[in-house]
């Protein structure tokens, strides 16, 4: 009876079973599982980022902008009035034309206003949102999965694109790649199923998009035709339809460039010698990034003939000439080299950029060295497979604790300019960040000796002397700070700050009648500041003459509107009467 009830029972399926429905499950719905696991490894990676403050040129285009406001002054100031680099922003170069960029801030500081986490999980989301639109595009470019796997989560674990990822003001880069992978997918779809309007113009507006968040844009051409050539799909006359539409979306993007009055960007010429020196430094930095740096304009290549740069653009055709040759023997390597290639070069000096190099400008170009390098171990190593399988775990589990502990850099400005001065030791600019960070913490010897190592480099540094002297002043020492104003004045004579340090300074000694001409001085030169107003303003009511000091007082008053500061000095001269 025992045996017979056993028998009578209902069959559960095995555990074999299960898993092979729920394999079958995740084969069939490969893009959302992708999506859930490229979740997961974005935020083990980068999670940290989210603690991380607003940084370096973040506190002028985001917390000090006042066109982030509204979404209408953001319109306005970005779309009919776009920023200058050489007057509002870092850097000597020229204007820019990224309405769409700054559209995103200024959405992120409507949704979350100055809270840095809000516009670091936006940076995230993009991130992981690029990592899922390049695996899609593969595997509608029937890549195998494994490898489209693979080589998404490479891209997306590469230690050098953290400075694009982490930093809210590299944005740019990541909106850009994400226009450009949706304007690749809408060329596959096209190119596959033939003349398609609706098609057509989703690329021109992917195409558009992707140039109104950064000028990387323009690569969106080239890209589509490595796509389409890698492809076998090099259609004359679909891929001529194509070309049309990207070039009309570059023709719009530059009429409206010229309509604003951008200008130019920039004002030298290419450093052609350094490109190819320039191109192999950005792939170090891809493949073995042991240290990084915020600031690399001095890892940029002399634009002078010599054994080194004439080495590297013989190093680059040899390479050039390798991918065509690997073409057919090895279609995804030479794919993926030549979008590292196309996407790089720009940055390598046959484009003028104000600071030479930088690791954000890498970021689209990490995708391909991340498909040649998957794709090279998974479907071509043969019988070293497993081996080349071993040395990629091992490179990836490295790049993963590298991305961790860069990220907790940027959690930290002096942790982040300390850690970039190991790989460039040479940046006074780096020295100057870290002087005015230390000052603001109130470790002032520290802050005057980044100072003074800053000039070791640039003498000629006004900003750099101002601040020198400034934290002088702070320590005590009167005699060198007055030396230090005084030399910031003689380098640049129309600026205000020093004239009216120093007022602060001669008021403090005593010396009445120099501090009056100082800040007269200051107010000169830059008569819409309200501080040399305040000060003198100050001056006279310490004196007792209220009369003297009140239109001072109103000046300030009319150019920042409800100062506390001055409502309350003000107070006091009334009550005093």
């Amino acid at each position: 009876m025992r045996s017979s009830s056993r028998t009578n029972r209902p069959v559960q399926p095995d555990r074999v079973s299960r898993w092979s429905a729920l394999a079958g499950w995740c084969f069939a719905h490969q893009g959302i599982v992708f999506a859930f696991a490229c979740a997961i490894w974005v935020l083990v990676l980068y999670g940290n980022a989210l603690n991380a403050p607003f940084l370096y040129d973040d506190i002028d285009q985001i917390v000090r902008n006042p066109a982030l406001a509204s979404l209408r002054l953001t319109f306005h100031r970005f779309l009919l009035a776009p920023v200058s680099f050489n007057s509002q922003l870092r850097g000597p170069g020229g204007a820019t034309y990224r309405p769409l960029y700054w559209v995103s801030l200024a959405l992120d500081r409507r949704l979350w206003g100055l809270d840095a986490s809000g516009f670091h999980f936006t940076n995230l989301l993009l991130h992981w949102i690029n990592g899922v639109l390049g695996f899609l595009l593969l595997r509608r470019l029937r890549v195998a999965t494994w490898t489209s796997v693979v080589a998404a989560l490479l891209w997306l674990g590469l230690p050098i694109n953290t400075e694009a990822v982490t930093w809210v003001s590299a944005r740019g880069y990541l909106l850009c790649t994400f226009f450009v992978l949706l304007a690749l997918l809408a060329a596959d779809v096209y190119l596959r199923r033939g003349r398609s309007w609706l098609l057509l113009a989703a690329y021109f507006v992917a195409s558009f998009a992707a140039l109104l968040s950064h000028e990387e844009g323009v690569l969106v051409l080239p890209l589509t035709l490595l796509v389409a050539y890698a492809t076998d799909r090099l259609s004359p006359r679909l891929a001529g339809w194509l070309a049309a539409a990207s070039v009309l979306a570059g023709v719009i993007y530059g009429v409206l460039r010229e309509a604003v009055k951008t200008g130019s960007t920039g004002h030298a010429g290419a450093a052609l010698w350094a490109v190819g020196l320039a191109f192999w430094r950005y792939l170090q930095w891809m493949v073995l990034p042991v240290h990084m740096s915020v600031e690399r304009s001095t890892s940029m290549p002399p634009n002078a003939a010599s054994l080194g740069t004439i080495a590297g653009w013989m190093g680059l055709v040899v390479m050039l000439v390798a991918i065509v040759l690997l073409r057919k023997r090895v279609p995804l390597v030479a794919a993926g080299l030549a979008l590292t290639v196309i996407a790089l070069l720009p940055f390598c000096g046959f484009v003028f950029i104000y600071q030479g190099m930088a690791e954000r400008f890498e970021y689209m170009a990490a995708a391909g060295l991340a498909l040649a390098v998957a794709s090279l171990v998974l479907e071509y190593a043969g019988a070293a497979k497993w081996f080349a399988v071993g040395c990629l775990v091992v490179w990836m589990m490295w790049g993963a604790w590298r991305v961790r502990t860069r990220v907790l850099d940027w959690t930290d400005p002096v942790a982040l300019f300390e850690s970039s001065l190991v790989a460039t030791p040479r940046s006074e600019l780096l020295l100057y960040d870290l002087g005015d960070q230390y000052r603001e913490r109130g470790d002032l010897p520290a802050a005057v000796k980044k100072f003074k190592q800053a000039l070791a480099l640039n003498s000629q540094d006004e900003g750099t002397v101002l601040n020198l002297a400034v934290a002088l002043q702070q320590l005590g020492d009167r005699q060198e700070a007055e030396a230090g104003f005084r030399r910031a004045i003689a380098l640049k004579p129309e600026q205000s700050d020093a004239y009216n340090d120093l007022g602060v300074l001669l008021t403090s000694a005593g010396r009445i009648d120099e501090a009056i001409q100082c800040f007269q001085a200051a107010i000169k030169n830059n008569p819409a500041d309200p501080t040399p107003y305040f000060d003198l303003a100050v001056l006279f009511q310490q004196r007792g003459q209220d009369e003297v000091a009140l239109p001072f007082y109103r000046k300030v008053l009319e150019l920042k509107p409800g100062d506390p500061d001055t409502m309350h000095n003000v107070s006091k001269l009334h009550l005093g009467r």
